[in-house]
């Protein structure tokens, strides 16, 4: 299934204009977001199931959602640790990274190189939608497993689709079922 991927799309725009994340216009976040955005629902409107990845905010989902529920059924998968561990694994990927600094900014990773510091993240409040919604710890091996989150969203989805053949389209409309699954 293909993947979509946020900071991989900021990468490839960054990448384009040749210099650092914080010589680019400031609202370059919003535009990759919009893009991002963008490319989701031309996958599902394409008839195409997607995993989109992106570590957004409620209130990012929040506006964005309603298109992709009617394009498609969603499973979120939402990966969870505790509030230090996270810092200090977004520090490590910047220090083990040079080119993460280039593409996003790392405040972490600067602030850790002058003052030896690993900062507090900010509060992250995660997408709540009603739509099925598997919570996976990451603090040592995942769990539940990925193959146990596959096995899960595919018993889900063939319960669903008994007696109905929701391969193809109906008399022409987008009645294909697409499961995005948003790793968060």
């Amino acid at each position: 299934m293909p993947l979509v991927s946020r900071d991989e799309i900021k990468e490839g725009y960054v990448n384009t204009f040749g210099i650092k994340h914080d010589e680019l216009p400031p609202n370059t976040n919003g535009l990759v977001t919009d893009l991002f955005f963008e490319i989701v629902d031309q996958y599902l409107a394409g008839n195409i199931s997607v995993v989109i990845e992106a570590a957004f905010q409620h209130q990012v989902w929040e506006p964005r959602m309603p298109k992709i529920l009617e394009l498609a059924d969603v499973w979120i998968v939402l990966c969870t640790v505790e509030t230090q561990v996270a810092a200090r694994r977004s520090l490590q990927r910047g220090l083990d990274n040079p080119d993460r600094e280039f593409y996003h900014g790392d405040n972490r990773v600067v602030h850790y190189k002058k003052t030896g510091e690993i900062l507090t993240p900010a509060d992250y409040t995660p997408p709540r939608f009603n739509v099925p919604t598997i919570e996976v710890s990451t603090v040592g091996e995942y769990v539940p497993s990925i193959d146990e989150i596959v096995k899960q969203i595919q018993l889900s989805n063939t319960q669903h689709d008994k007696g109905s053949d929701a391969r193809f389209p109906k008399d022409g409309a987008n009645g294909t079922r697409h499961v995005p699954n948003l790793i968060d």
